[in-house]
Protein backbone atom coordinates (compact mmCIF):
# COMPACT_ATOMS: atom_id res chain seq x y z
CA UNK A 1 0.00 0.00 0.00
CA UNK A 2 2.82 2.41 0.88
CA UNK A 3 4.56 1.68 -2.43
CA UNK A 4 1.34 2.47 -4.39
CA UNK A 5 0.91 5.85 -2.65
CA UNK A 6 4.53 6.71 -3.33
CA UNK A 7 4.08 5.91 -7.04
CA UNK A 8 0.99 8.14 -7.23
CA UNK A 9 2.89 10.99 -5.61
CA UNK A 10 5.83 10.65 -8.03
CA UNK A 11 3.43 10.56 -10.98
CA UNK A 12 1.70 13.71 -9.75
CA UNK A 13 5.06 15.52 -9.45
CA UNK A 14 6.06 14.54 -12.99
CA UNK A 15 2.76 15.79 -14.39
CA UNK A 16 3.10 19.06 -12.52
CA UNK A 17 6.62 19.53 -13.84
CA UNK A 18 5.40 18.85 -17.38
CA UNK A 19 2.65 21.40 -17.23
CA UNK A 20 4.95 23.91 -15.73
CA UNK A 21 7.43 23.53 -18.55
CA UNK A 22 4.82 23.50 -21.26
CA UNK A 23 2.96 26.59 -20.03
CA UNK A 24 5.17 29.66 -19.68
CA UNK A 25 2.26 31.71 -18.49
CA UNK A 26 1.88 29.95 -15.22
CA UNK A 27 5.52 29.51 -14.43
CA UNK A 28 5.50 31.47 -11.24
CA UNK A 29 2.30 29.96 -10.09
CA UNK A 30 3.49 26.51 -10.80
CA UNK A 31 6.70 27.04 -8.91
CA UNK A 32 4.71 27.72 -5.82
CA UNK A 33 2.71 24.64 -6.49
CA UNK A 34 5.81 22.57 -6.98
CA UNK A 35 7.30 23.83 -3.80
CA UNK A 36 4.10 23.03 -2.00
CA UNK A 37 4.08 19.57 -3.49
CA UNK A 38 7.70 19.07 -2.47
CA UNK A 39 6.82 20.17 1.02
CA UNK A 40 3.92 17.74 1.04
CA UNK A 41 6.20 15.03 -0.32
CA UNK A 42 8.76 15.69 2.38
CA UNK A 43 6.01 15.66 4.97
CA UNK A 44 4.69 12.47 3.48
CA UNK A 45 8.15 10.89 3.52
CA UNK A 46 8.52 11.87 7.15
CA UNK A 47 5.11 10.42 7.93
CA UNK A 48 5.98 7.23 6.05
CA UNK A 49 9.37 7.09 7.81
CA UNK A 50 7.60 7.49 11.12
CA UNK A 51 5.09 4.87 10.06
CA UNK A 52 7.86 2.54 9.00
CA UNK A 53 9.64 3.16 12.28
CA UNK A 54 6.43 2.48 14.17
CA UNK A 55 5.82 -0.65 12.06
CA UNK A 56 9.37 -1.87 12.66
CA UNK A 57 9.01 -1.26 16.38
CA UNK A 58 5.64 -2.98 16.34
CA UNK A 59 7.15 -5.86 14.39
CA UNK A 60 10.08 -6.02 16.78
CA UNK A 61 7.64 -5.96 19.70
CA UNK A 62 5.69 -8.82 18.12
CA UNK A 63 8.89 -10.72 17.41
CA UNK A 64 10.07 -10.15 20.97
CA UNK A 65 6.67 -11.19 22.23
CA UNK A 66 6.71 -14.32 20.11
CA UNK A 67 10.28 -14.96 21.19
CA UNK A 68 9.34 -14.53 24.85
CA UNK A 69 6.29 -16.73 24.35
CA UNK A 70 8.50 -19.33 22.66
CA UNK A 71 11.02 -19.12 25.49
CA UNK A 72 8.20 -19.45 28.03
CA UNK A 73 6.87 -22.40 26.08
CA UNK A 74 10.32 -23.97 25.97
CA UNK A 75 10.79 -23.35 29.66
CA UNK A 76 7.34 -24.81 30.33
CA UNK A 77 8.20 -27.79 28.13
CA UNK A 78 11.47 -28.21 30.01
CA UNK A 79 9.61 -27.92 33.30
CA UNK A 80 7.06 -30.50 32.08
CA UNK A 81 9.86 -32.82 31.01
CA UNK A 82 11.56 -32.38 34.38
CA UNK A 83 8.24 -32.92 36.13
CA UNK A 84 7.57 -36.01 34.00
CA UNK A 85 11.06 -37.34 34.79
CA UNK A 86 10.58 -36.62 38.47
CA UNK A 87 7.20 -38.39 38.40
CA UNK A 88 8.79 -41.31 36.57
CA UNK A 89 11.51 -41.53 39.20
CA UNK A 90 8.92 -41.14 41.95
CA UNK A 91 6.65 -43.85 40.54
CA UNK A 92 9.64 -46.12 39.89
CA UNK A 93 10.89 -45.51 43.42
CA UNK A 94 7.41 -46.11 44.81
CA UNK A 95 7.11 -49.37 42.87
CA UNK A 96 10.54 -50.46 44.10
CA UNK A 97 9.59 -49.57 47.67
CA UNK A 98 6.31 -51.47 47.33
CA UNK A 99 8.14 -54.48 45.89
CA UNK A 100 10.70 -54.36 48.69
CA UNK A 101 7.92 -53.92 51.23
CA UNK A 102 5.94 -56.82 49.77
CA UNK A 103 9.06 -58.98 49.68
CA UNK A 104 9.81 -58.00 53.26
CA UNK A 105 6.27 -58.88 54.33
CA UNK A 106 6.44 -62.24 52.53
CA UNK A 107 9.86 -63.03 54.02
CA UNK A 108 8.69 -61.86 57.42
CA UNK A 109 5.64 -64.10 57.29
CA UNK A 110 7.76 -66.99 56.05
CA UNK A 111 10.23 -66.38 58.85
CA UNK A 112 7.38 -66.11 61.37
CA UNK A 113 5.94 -69.40 60.12
CA UNK A 114 9.32 -71.05 60.42
CA UNK A 115 9.80 -69.54 63.84
CA UNK A 116 6.35 -70.71 64.90
CA UNK A 117 7.04 -74.18 63.52
CA UNK A 118 10.43 -74.25 65.27
CA UNK A 119 8.78 -73.21 68.53
CA UNK A 120 6.13 -75.88 68.11
CA UNK A 121 8.80 -78.49 67.36
CA UNK A 122 10.82 -77.26 70.32
CA UNK A 123 7.79 -77.43 72.58
CA UNK A 124 6.98 -80.88 71.24
CA UNK A 125 10.57 -82.01 71.77
CA UNK A 126 10.47 -80.53 75.27
CA UNK A 127 7.24 -82.39 76.03
CA UNK A 128 8.71 -85.60 74.64
CA UNK A 129 11.85 -85.09 76.73
CA UNK A 130 9.80 -84.35 79.83
CA UNK A 131 7.62 -87.37 79.13
CA UNK A 132 10.72 -89.52 78.58
CA UNK A 133 12.18 -88.31 81.86
CA UNK A 134 8.88 -89.05 83.59
CA UNK A 135 8.68 -92.49 81.99
CA UNK A 136 12.31 -93.15 82.85
CA UNK A 137 11.70 -92.26 86.47
CA UNK A 138 8.55 -94.37 86.46
CA UNK A 139 10.44 -97.22 84.84
CA UNK A 140 13.19 -97.10 87.47
CA UNK A 141 10.59 -96.98 90.20
CA UNK A 142 8.68 -99.91 88.69
CA UNK A 143 11.86 -101.86 88.12
CA UNK A 144 12.96 -101.43 91.69
CA UNK A 145 9.55 -102.63 92.84
CA UNK A 146 9.24 -105.44 90.29
CA UNK A 147 12.72 -106.77 90.99
CA UNK A 148 12.43 -106.40 94.74
CA UNK A 149 9.18 -108.43 94.87
CA UNK A 150 10.49 -111.69 93.32
CA UNK A 151 13.86 -111.30 95.06
CA UNK A 152 12.14 -111.02 98.43
CA UNK A 153 10.08 -114.11 97.60
CA UNK A 154 13.17 -116.03 96.50
CA UNK A 155 15.11 -115.05 99.61
CA UNK A 156 12.23 -115.65 102.01
CA UNK A 157 11.00 -118.99 100.73
CA UNK A 158 14.53 -120.28 100.11
CA UNK A 159 15.29 -119.64 103.78
CA UNK A 160 12.13 -121.48 104.82
CA UNK A 161 12.95 -124.54 102.68
CA UNK A 162 15.91 -125.40 104.88
CA UNK A 163 13.49 -126.05 107.77
CA UNK A 164 13.34 -129.84 108.25
CA UNK A 165 9.93 -129.65 109.92
CA UNK A 166 8.16 -128.80 106.65
CA UNK A 167 5.97 -131.52 105.15
CA UNK A 168 6.31 -132.49 101.49
CA UNK A 169 3.16 -130.69 100.33
CA UNK A 170 4.20 -127.36 101.86
CA UNK A 171 7.69 -127.79 100.50
CA UNK A 172 6.27 -128.32 96.96
CA UNK A 173 4.14 -125.19 97.31
CA UNK A 174 7.17 -123.15 98.35
CA UNK A 175 9.23 -124.60 95.49
CA UNK A 176 6.45 -123.67 93.05
CA UNK A 177 6.41 -120.10 94.40
CA UNK A 178 10.19 -119.87 94.07
CA UNK A 179 9.99 -121.19 90.52
CA UNK A 180 7.29 -118.67 89.55
CA UNK A 181 9.23 -115.75 91.00
CA UNK A 182 12.40 -116.95 89.28
CA UNK A 183 10.55 -116.97 85.96
CA UNK A 184 9.13 -113.50 86.70
CA UNK A 185 12.57 -112.13 87.51
CA UNK A 186 14.02 -113.72 84.38
CA UNK A 187 11.25 -112.19 82.25
CA UNK A 188 11.90 -108.75 83.73
CA UNK A 189 15.59 -109.02 82.95
CA UNK A 190 14.89 -110.29 79.44
CA UNK A 191 12.53 -107.38 78.78
CA UNK A 192 15.14 -104.88 79.88
CA UNK A 193 17.82 -106.59 77.77
CA UNK A 194 15.53 -106.70 74.72
CA UNK A 195 14.62 -103.06 75.20
CA UNK A 196 18.30 -102.13 75.41
CA UNK A 197 19.02 -104.10 72.22
CA UNK A 198 16.06 -102.42 70.57
CA UNK A 199 17.44 -98.98 71.44
CA UNK A 200 20.87 -99.90 70.06
CA UNK A 201 19.54 -101.76 67.01
CA UNK A 202 21.23 -104.97 68.15
CA UNK A 203 18.19 -107.29 68.33
CA UNK A 204 18.98 -110.30 66.13
CA UNK A 205 16.50 -112.39 64.12
CA UNK A 206 16.93 -115.88 62.68
CA UNK A 207 14.42 -116.41 59.86
CA UNK A 208 13.46 -120.02 59.17
CA UNK A 209 10.36 -121.89 57.98
CA UNK A 210 8.16 -122.79 60.96
CA UNK A 211 4.68 -124.22 61.53
CA UNK A 212 2.64 -121.37 63.03
CA UNK A 213 -0.14 -123.72 64.23
CA UNK A 214 2.33 -125.80 66.23
CA UNK A 215 3.92 -122.66 67.73
CA UNK A 216 0.50 -121.40 68.86
CA UNK A 217 -0.40 -124.72 70.50
CA UNK A 218 2.91 -124.87 72.36
CA UNK A 219 2.56 -121.28 73.57
CA UNK A 220 -1.00 -121.85 74.85
CA UNK A 221 0.10 -124.98 76.66
CA UNK A 222 3.03 -123.15 78.27
CA UNK A 223 0.96 -120.16 79.44
CA UNK A 224 -1.75 -122.44 80.82
CA UNK A 225 0.85 -123.91 83.16
CA UNK A 226 1.90 -120.54 84.59
CA UNK A 227 -1.39 -118.59 84.52
CA UNK A 228 -2.44 -116.90 87.77
CA UNK A 229 -6.17 -116.56 87.17
CA UNK A 230 -9.06 -118.93 86.53
CA UNK A 231 -9.51 -117.70 82.95
CA UNK A 232 -9.39 -120.38 80.27
CA UNK A 233 -6.64 -119.99 77.68
CA UNK A 234 -7.64 -121.53 74.35
CA UNK A 235 -6.37 -121.84 70.80
CA UNK A 236 -8.74 -121.72 67.83
CA UNK A 237 -7.92 -122.19 64.15
CA UNK A 238 -9.39 -123.89 61.09
CA UNK A 239 -5.88 -124.54 59.82
CA UNK A 240 -4.15 -127.87 60.37
CA UNK A 241 -0.79 -126.31 59.52
CA UNK A 242 0.56 -122.98 58.27
CA UNK A 243 4.18 -122.57 57.26
CA UNK A 244 5.72 -119.18 57.97
CA UNK A 245 9.16 -117.77 57.37
CA UNK A 246 9.79 -116.37 60.82
CA UNK A 247 11.99 -116.28 63.90
CA UNK A 248 10.44 -118.96 66.12
CA UNK A 249 11.83 -117.63 69.39
CA UNK A 250 10.69 -114.04 68.70
CA UNK A 251 7.21 -115.14 67.58
CA UNK A 252 6.86 -117.26 70.72
CA UNK A 253 8.06 -114.38 72.86
CA UNK A 254 5.48 -112.10 71.30
CA UNK A 255 2.58 -114.54 71.71
CA UNK A 256 3.55 -115.29 75.32
CA UNK A 257 3.71 -111.56 76.10
CA UNK A 258 0.22 -111.02 74.68
CA UNK A 259 -1.29 -114.04 76.48
CA UNK A 260 0.36 -113.24 79.83
CA UNK A 261 -0.71 -109.62 79.50
CA UNK A 262 -4.31 -110.73 78.79
CA UNK A 263 -4.23 -113.14 81.74
CA UNK A 264 -3.07 -110.31 84.00
CA UNK A 265 -6.30 -108.37 83.36
CA UNK A 266 -8.73 -111.29 82.98
CA UNK A 267 -9.68 -112.80 86.33
CA UNK A 268 -12.29 -115.13 84.83
CA UNK A 269 -13.78 -115.92 81.46
CA UNK A 270 -11.59 -116.82 78.52
CA UNK A 271 -8.52 -115.84 76.57
CA UNK A 272 -8.50 -117.07 72.98
CA UNK A 273 -5.54 -117.16 70.63
CA UNK A 274 -6.75 -117.51 67.04
CA UNK A 275 -4.94 -117.94 63.74
CA UNK A 276 -6.16 -117.68 60.17
CA UNK A 277 -4.75 -116.96 56.75
CA UNK A 278 -5.61 -113.75 54.90
CA UNK A 279 -4.05 -113.46 51.46
CA UNK A 280 -0.26 -113.51 51.75
CA UNK A 281 -0.29 -113.00 55.51
CA UNK A 282 -1.21 -114.82 58.68
CA UNK A 283 -3.58 -113.01 61.05
CA UNK A 284 -3.07 -113.66 64.76
CA UNK A 285 -5.42 -112.35 67.46
CA UNK A 286 -5.55 -112.61 71.25
CA UNK A 287 -9.06 -111.96 72.59
CA UNK A 288 -9.92 -111.72 76.30
CA UNK A 289 -13.00 -110.98 78.39
CA UNK A 290 -11.18 -108.77 80.86
CA UNK A 291 -11.46 -105.08 81.75
CA UNK A 292 -10.64 -103.88 78.22
CA UNK A 293 -8.70 -100.80 77.12
CA UNK A 294 -10.03 -97.24 76.99
CA UNK A 295 -10.17 -95.84 73.40
CA UNK A 296 -7.72 -93.02 74.19
CA UNK A 297 -5.13 -95.57 75.41
CA UNK A 298 -5.33 -98.03 72.53
CA UNK A 299 -2.43 -96.44 70.70
CA UNK A 300 -0.45 -95.24 73.72
CA UNK A 301 -0.38 -98.75 75.16
CA UNK A 302 2.37 -99.65 72.66
CA UNK A 303 4.66 -96.88 73.93
CA UNK A 304 7.60 -97.83 76.08
CA UNK A 305 7.05 -97.81 79.85
CA UNK A 306 3.30 -97.37 79.25
CA UNK A 307 1.12 -99.39 81.62
CA UNK A 308 -2.65 -99.83 81.64
CA UNK A 309 -2.59 -100.19 85.42
CA UNK A 310 0.29 -98.62 87.33
CA UNK A 311 -0.29 -101.04 90.21
CA UNK A 312 -0.02 -104.14 88.02
CA UNK A 313 3.21 -106.08 87.76
CA UNK A 314 5.42 -105.42 84.76
CA UNK A 315 7.85 -102.88 83.34
CA UNK A 316 5.59 -101.45 80.64
CA UNK A 317 7.94 -102.76 77.94
CA UNK A 318 6.11 -105.92 76.84
CA UNK A 319 3.80 -104.41 74.22
CA UNK A 320 6.51 -102.05 73.02
CA UNK A 321 8.75 -105.05 72.38
CA UNK A 322 5.86 -106.86 70.67
CA UNK A 323 5.44 -103.97 68.23
CA UNK A 324 9.18 -103.94 67.56
CA UNK A 325 9.26 -107.68 66.86
CA UNK A 326 6.30 -107.78 64.49
CA UNK A 327 7.42 -104.67 62.60
CA UNK A 328 10.87 -106.17 62.16
CA UNK A 329 9.14 -109.29 60.77
CA UNK A 330 7.21 -107.16 58.24
CA UNK A 331 3.81 -107.07 59.95
CA UNK A 332 1.84 -104.67 62.12
CA UNK A 333 -0.04 -104.83 65.41
CA UNK A 334 -3.10 -102.97 66.69
CA UNK A 335 -5.97 -103.08 69.17
CA UNK A 336 -9.32 -103.99 67.58
CA UNK A 337 -11.55 -100.89 68.09
CA UNK A 338 -14.76 -102.83 67.31
CA UNK A 339 -14.40 -105.34 70.15
CA UNK A 340 -15.94 -104.08 73.40
CA UNK A 341 -16.22 -107.21 75.60
CA UNK A 342 -12.63 -106.93 76.77
CA UNK A 343 -9.53 -106.42 74.68
CA UNK A 344 -8.44 -107.90 71.36
CA UNK A 345 -4.89 -107.56 70.07
CA UNK A 346 -4.38 -108.37 66.38
CA UNK A 347 -1.24 -108.60 64.32
CA UNK A 348 -0.30 -109.71 60.83
CA UNK A 349 2.72 -111.75 59.78
CA UNK A 350 3.77 -112.18 56.12
CA UNK A 351 3.76 -115.79 54.93
CA UNK A 352 7.11 -115.30 53.22
CA UNK A 353 8.45 -113.20 56.04
CA UNK A 354 11.83 -111.56 56.09
CA UNK A 355 13.53 -109.26 58.54
CA UNK A 356 12.90 -105.57 57.96
CA UNK A 357 15.90 -103.53 59.05
CA UNK A 358 15.06 -100.82 61.60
Amino acid sequence: MKKTTLKKTVTLLMMTAFWTTASPIGVDTNKDSVNEVKTQCDAYRKINANRDSISVQSYRAKVNKERNANMVAQEQLSINEDTSMIMTYYITGLVVVLILLGTGIVLSRKYNRRLKKSREELNEARKVAENSMHLKSLFLSNMSHEIRTPLNALAGFSAILVDDTLDDETRKQFESIIHQNSDLLLKLINDVVDFSRQQNGEMQFKIEEQDAVEICRNVVETVNKVKRTSADILFESDLATLTLSTDKARLQQMLINLLVNANKFTEKGSIVLSLKKEGNAALFSVTDTGCGIAPEKREKIFNRFEKLDENAQGTGLGLSICRLIIERLGGKIWVDPDYNDGARFCFTHPIAGKEVKA
